[in-house]
């Protein structure tokens, strides 16, 4: 075994700690010459470090079997760590930077660099330290790169001087309603301070709240803790939540919140407290700036406060521990607001997120509370349907196979498959990156049945089908309440994400009271059947028409494909015929409903193996297909090049609404593919919820609502008697034009109305 030594000056200010070398280090002689030295030449570079004024060592000086830490004597690991301690005292930096979990375990005594990574640590030595994410890592995982490269910045500032210097925070715990009637008082007679706030929540009650009038001062209300019980009197609760609700409901104060809605939704529901005039949601904000990377709290904390990490405190069994780290959370949510409100004005986003994120936020609230009727008889009736159609399912199955099989079960699917079977293992790609061939998945059973045609691959694909709708819809937890009548009715809710995805989508998931799920992708037929409108209303649906091909047509600058939507008529059809050089008469469906998967895989740079395998045809018949559409539209594969290229020069992209997304993976096929994709979306998703809002603004208070936002629509119900002005009104508002290079794009909104989710008919 070769030893590598420490390698730098010996007055360095700043010190890498790594955890052992590497095969290229062990025949260079040197640490972090390999992958991982490449990666961290190149942050130091970015970060304007230079790398020939730090110290870098490791741990462990040699080459551990397997490179498996733990394969590491006991002893050897123990004098490693002696020695690590006197190479640190000898080079006594200002700052160590300890580069993964094994570099932290030898300095600070325990793990856990996901939660302690960029904080500014005390250590035994004297000596202060910034636990990093190894560059290691970030070969494996690039997203970890950019997250990596903040801590940097944050290298760079520390090394300047050697203590630790931290903002004095004072954080206080209310002891009395005049402590709270003072402090609230002070912030209303100022007329000009911001507020943030932070709850804490078990059992959906409010353990504590916090607020925060600067990034220094903090102030917790307690309310219980454990199992004490009240901290207050009944009626110095009541008073206090009426001191509260007063200052959250007063429109002259500014609020900031971290998640607000979360916040927001449990103080309305269970307080009947509606926060007026919130300025900053500093989770919301963040995305707008870097939607690529994490929006926790603690996260935010790392990147713009000089805070180590605190989050364990949150169950801690110490009362006042608890009270201060909510005071804490109010502080930071503070001076993150202020830092990031900074920086979306050097990045350009600051107006596009009040307009097109900040505003969405009380129509979503909306939508979440009011929620979607269910036919709970027809929802009854299609479980048991479903649950004597998965029985007969299975019996088939068994008979076809030769003994029981729980399609489920991956362990006896892989057993099936491969061994008795003996089919060939899938996706040999995959053993490249690590994964396991014998897959049971979708993918791999539709590609198995496409290959074989057997009969059993087919029902265990229906199996799982109605498995699906049955336990992710028709058994999702509905919430139960009673209508204006008295009756119980169930309400389908969700609650919608505005930092969801990096396009600008909406996401959409389960409650805060886990009731609900996933309302975008219901898939059509039983599942949307048992959603109905109230009574006496009926369901109204505006679609965008090929929104997204649209946008494509008009970046691309592709006029024949522009003149294709501009003449309207089946569109579809109409590229069918031009592909396959037919009349439009002659176009069959199938070759129509191919048409359109070509028109979306050609678009985002699908390629012709992907798209073989996606629609059942064959790869020499794809690429054919492809070539084909190219052949038509060839402004559309030039238009691939140049994002391309532009990808390469600059990873920044803006869209026509001024959505900006910085892409920070790796420069690949795959990072191309996502470019693609991110402008049409997101000009599509911005269009859409700008929509979203000026339709709740018209309908706000009126008998017409907003029930969902689904892709590239949104449902309405409304009084039977007033459909058809809604209708029209609603295709109004959504007629936004967008101006795409030179040209003004308007997207066409289709309308369809019925008392059911499937059964909308087009007018």
């Amino acid at each position: 075994m070769t030893r590598v030594e420490g390698i730098g000056p010996s007055d360095a200010r700043v010190m890498l700690v790594g955890e052992a070398s590497g095969e290229t280090e062990e025949k260079e002689g040197r640490p972090f010459v390999g992958q991982a030295g490449r990666i961290l030449n190149g942050i130091l570079e970015e970060t304007g470090l230079k790398r020939d004024e730090i110290y870098i060592t490791n741990v462990y000086k040699y080459h551990p079997k397997n490179n498996d830490f733990s394969t590491i004597k006991e002893e050897d690991l123990s004098k490693a760590y002696s020695e690590l301690e006197e190479e640190i005292m000898r080079i006594h930096p200002n700052i160590l930077i300890l580069a993964g979990n094994e570099a932290m375990q030898a300095v600070l005594g325990h793990k856990g660099i996901s939660f302690y990574r960029g904080s500014v640590l005390e250590t035994k030595y004297g000596i202060k330290c910034i636990p990093i994410i190894h560059p290691a890592a970030i070969g494996r995982e690039w997203t970890y790169r950019p997250i990596t490269v903040l801590d940097f910045h944050k290298v760079k500032r520390e090394s300047e001087y050697a203590e630790i210097r931290r903002r004095p925070r004072s954080l206080s715990i209310a002891g009395s309603i005049l402590d709270i009637t003072n402090y609230f008082n002070s912030i209303l007679r100022d007329g000009t301070v911001k507020v943030s706030f932070d709850i804490e929540v078990e059992t959906s009650q409010i353990n504590c709240i916090g607020f925060a009038t600067s990034s220094e001062e903090a102030f917790t209300i307690p309310f219980w803790f454990g199992a004490s019980g009240s901290l207050w009197g009944a009626e110095e609760e009541l008073k206090i939540w009426q001191l509260i609700k007063d200052l959250l409901e007063d429109s002259k104060v500014p609020k900031i919140a971290q998640n607000a809605q979360y916040d927001m939704t449990i103080l309305a529901d269970k307080y009947a407290i509606n926060v007026s005039n919130l300025w900053l949601d500093t989770m919301i904000a963040f995305h707008a700036i870097y939607p690529e990377l994490p929006k926790g709290l603690g996260f935010l904390t790392s990147i713009y406060t000089d805070v180590p990490y605190y989050k364990y405190q949150r169950k801690t069994e110490d009362m006042t521990e608890f009270f201060r780290y909510n005071a804490t959370d109010a502080c930071v949510t503070y001076e993150c607001a202020e830092k990031i409100w900074k920086e979306m004005e050097e990045f350009g986003v600051r107006d596009f997120y009040r307009e097109y994120m900040h505003s969405l936020i009380e129509p979503i609230m909306s939508i979440t509370k009011l929620g979607v009727r269910i036919d709970s008889v027809k929802k009854v009736e299609a479980i048991k349907e479903y649950q004597e159609a998965i029985q007969t399912l299975q019996a088939k199955l068994d008979t076809l196979v030769g003994h029981p099989i729980n399609v489920n079960s991956s362990k006896q699917m892989k057993s099936w498959l491969y061994k008795e079977m003996k089919l060939p293992t899938m996706y040999k790609l995959r053993k490249a990156r690590g994964e396991k061939t014998e897959s049971t998945d979708e993918d791999a059973l539709e590609h198995l049945y496409a290959i074989t045609q057997n009969e059993a691959l087919k029902v265990v694909l229906e199996i799982r089908e109605k498995y699906k709708i049955l336990s992710t819809y028709l058994e999702m937890k509905y919430d139960k309440e009673k209508n204006s009548q008295g009756k119980i009715v169930e309400r389908a809710r969700t609650s919608y994400l505005i930092t969801g995805t990096e396009t600008g989508r909406l996401s959409s998931r389960q409650t805060v009271y886990r009731t609900g799920g996933n309302l975008q992708n219901v898939p059509k037929g039983i599942a949307r059947r048992i959603f109905v409108a109230d009574e006496e209303k009926i369901f109204v649906n505006a679609d965008l028409s090929q929104a997204e091909a649209r946008v494509v047509a008009y970046l691309a600058e592709e006029d024949r494909l522009i003149r294709v939507f501009e003449n309207g008529g089946d569109i579809h059809r109409k590229n069918a015929a031009n592909i396959f050089g037919k009349s439009l008469d002659a176009v069959n469906s199938k070759e129509r409903e191919l048409a359109k998967r070509i028109v979306h895989a050609s678009n985002y740079g699908m390629g012709p193996i992907t798209f073989a395998r996606e629609v059942g045809i064959s790869v020499s018949e794809s690429k054919r297909l492809l070539n084909s559409y190219f052949a038509e539209y060839p402004k559309i594969k030039l238009w691939h090049m140049q994002t391309a290229s532009r990808l390469k020069r600059n990873r920044t992209f803006t869209t026509p609404f001024g959505r900006k997304r910085t892409f920070f993976e790796r420069y690949n096929t795959a990072l191309i593919k996502e470019a693609l994709a991110y402008i049409p979306q997101s000009t599509v998703a911005d269009l859409l919820n700008l929509g979203l809002r000026r339709v709740y603004e018209k309908y706000k208070n009126t008998p017409t609502q907003i029930l969902l936002q689904i892709h590239d629509a949104i449902m309405l119900q409304t009084p039977q008697a007033s459909w058809k002005e809604v209708a029209m009104d609603v295709k109004q508002i959504l007629t936004i034009p967008i101006c795409v290079g030179n040209k003004s794009l308007v997207i066409p909104v289709d309308i369809s109305v019925g008392e059911n989710w499937d059964e909308l008919k087009k007018i």
